[in-house]
């Protein structure tokens, strides 16, 4: 065999190699997020329960994630993997404060810095939906308290100060959540002045 055929074949090898993890890695980034996205779902039905089976189900394929790629560390920052993890720890934040009242901490996750920043980001938009879902409801109270989860959240984005290229787009969660945030507590403080008037209606009618 010519040198040069050698080292084509092994080439070949090698990279049909990766192909593969790269294929079979692909397949859990989608199984992640798909279930991810049914837990989120779930959580705005108020079906804890069902939440939690499909958050077991992503931390389950994200474990079985990390372990195919452990022989192949070019792909542990690739998109598709970056993109699964983000959306397991919104999920994992979004269950975690309906069942607890808690923000998870980064430490309880086996995730990414940079993950967990853009989780965060995301988680706010969640946490906009129920404060409106309940606003709707004409229930402030609650959706005051959503408010405070999403400035929380806003507060852990705001506390660092570093370059992109390491956070992901920490600048672009940061502005997206901030403008989230003002356009919710607009949103409360309509309804606050709403109710008002209607109890001052009520109490004209009476």
């Amino acid at each position: 065999m010519k040198p040069v055929e050698s080292i084509t074949k092994s080439l070949a090898r090698e990279f049909d190699k990766l192909n593969q993890i790269r294929e079979d890695s692909l397949r859990l980034s989608r199984e992640i997020i798909r279930a991810c996205s049914k837990s989120i779902r779930n959580v705005h039905r108020n079906e804890l329960k069902d939440a939690k089976t499909f958050l077991k189900e992503a931390e389950k394929k994200n474990t079985q994630l990390k372990n195919s790629l452990k022989s192949s560390p070019e792909l542990r920052f690739a998109g598709y993997i970056v993109e699964a993890e983000k959306e397991l720890v919104e999920a994992s934040l979004v269950y975690e404060y309906e069942l607890n009242g808690e923000i998870l901490k980064y430490n309880s996750m086996n995730v990414s810095a940079s993950s967990y920043i853009q989780g965060i980001g995301d988680a706010i938009g969640e946490w906009r939906r129920k404060a409106l879902d309940h606003l709707r409801k004409l229930d402030i109270e609650t959706g005051e308290k959503y408010l405070k989860v999403m400035e929380s959240g806003m507060d852990i984005l705001n506390e660092l100060d570093y370059p992109d290229a390491l956070t992901g787009g920490l600048r672009r969660y940061a502005d997206n959540a901030r403008a989230l945030i003002e356009r919710t507590r607009s949103d409360i403080t309509n309804a606050v002045v709403n109710d008002s008037l209607r109890r001052d209606l009520s109490k004209i009618d009476k």
